[in-house]
């Protein structure tokens, strides 16, 4: 697989820092919810390296959610269009989508919003009833928050209380879980785990995307190694990034 040159389309603006860049190439990305992409500027070689970014939609075009929080993504959240943009990808697994008869929970914290909107639209068009809880530090931290209310049932919380429940978005889930429905999360770590207990306390399916840097994508480079249960490595680039939580989790939570 080799990194493709493409150019920026479209720059959406969707909160303050944060930008989905819709990127179009010679190829289409052909890319699945819960997969993602190693992208680079033409910019030298100041950063060297990539970064990885979910696929928030794939097709002709790829779409992904940047936060401008260093040197790589800031130049990525400045760029226009035309600009080059080299992509490498879709890489990694997917979601496994729930059955027709049972409900899709999607728990998203910070930029982990990007693969459940990916997620959401799929479930839509397959007809399975969906929520969505969204965790942020204030209202100026929601990207897609618009997208997300045009697709589902959306459920905000906040943790100054600028906007939805003030607290943390694991807060709402238990109130959400029975026997029919199956949890997808994306954010930070901690959040996964607090999620994958509540699901393991309700025997709930849940299912989780980790968020981890990562140099190749490929497997190469070993930065991205998790330890299970087991004390087996597992890469969340290729044998993730979606998880069961039970795998990754296991008894920690329980």
């Amino acid at each position: 697989m080799q990194y493709q040159l493409t150019k920026i389309s479209e720059i959406r603006r969707v909160a303050p820092g944060y930008a989905a860049l819709t990127f179009t190439g010679q190829r289409p990305v052909s890319g699945e919810p819960g997969q993602f992409v190693m992208i680079r500027g033409n910019w030298g070689s100041d950063p060297i390296l990539p970064r990885a970014f979910s696929l928030v939609a794939s097709g002709a075009s790829g779409v992904v959610l940047v936060r401008d929080v260093g040197k790589g993504t800031s130049l990525l959240c400045h760029m226009k269009p035309g600009d080059d943009l080299f992509v490498l990808g879709p890489l990694g697994n997917t979601w496994t989508l729930p059955s027709a008869d049972r409900t899709a929970v999607l728990v998203a914290g910070g930029v982990g919003v990007a693969p459940l909107v990916f997620l959401a639209r799929e479930l839509k068009r397959s007809g399975i009833p969906t929520r969505f809880l969204f965790g942020a530090r204030t209202a100026d931290d929601l990207p897609l928050r618009e997208d997300i209310e045009d697709i589902c049932t959306l459920h905000v919380t906040t943790e100054d209380g600028s906007v939805g429940h003030r607290g943390l978005v694991t807060d709402l889930l238990d109130g959400l879980l029975d026997d029919s429905t199956t949890v997808y999360s994306c954010g930070p770590h901690r959040m996964l785990e607090a999620v994958g207990a509540i699901a393991a306390r309700r025997g709930v399916p849940c299912q989780v995307a980790l968020e981890s840097p990562m140099a190749c994508g490929m497997g190469t480079c070993k930065g991205c190694a998790v330890i299970d249960p087991d004390g087996n490595f597992k890469y969340v680039c290729t044998d993730g990034p979606v998880f069961e939580a039970q795998r990754i989790f296991g008894g920690r939570h329980e």
